[in-house]
């Protein structure tokens, strides 16, 4: 399963999960045993890149009383303003810390497989005007 598909089952879920557990662990090959990452808080900000934090971690409402789920912060102390991809909200605690988590790594690895990709088409292109 690639990230894309992790991330959209996470944002999908209502609980966390051995299935979603291993999901997330096979992102960054697979050890046993498997943390409960989709299931425990202190195991979902084991998936926190070097120098992230959490920055707020809270329970959202529906302005009538009712708990509607859980929003993640996640910040890095080296930079003023929070993006995006570090933000997200989810069913529980450990799923909403490893949405934004996940989301983290997809941002850092999406300039790795642009470069990849325009250095591949390069080198076709290389070879065909040779």
């Amino acid at each position: 399963m690639d990230i894309a598909k992790v991330i959209a089952a996470l944002a999908d879920a209502d609980e966390g999960s051995e299935y979603l557990d291993y999901a997330i662990q096979r992102q960054f090959g697979l050890k046993k045993p498997v943390p409960p990452y989709s299931r425990s808080v202190d195991a979902a900000m084991l998936l926190f890149p070097d120098g992230w934090s959490i920055h707020r971690l809270c329970r959202r409402h529906d302005c009538r009383g009712n708990f509607t789920g859980w929003l993640a912060e996640l910040y890095r102390a080296s930079e003023a303003i929070i993006e995006y991809p570090a933000t997200a909200t989810g069913a529980t605690a450990p799923l909403a810390i490893c949405l934004a988590a996940m989301r983290i790594h997809e941002a850092r690895l999406a300039p790795a497989e642009a470069s990849d990709s325009a250095a591949r088409s390069e080198s076709d292109a290389s070879r065909q005007s040779a």
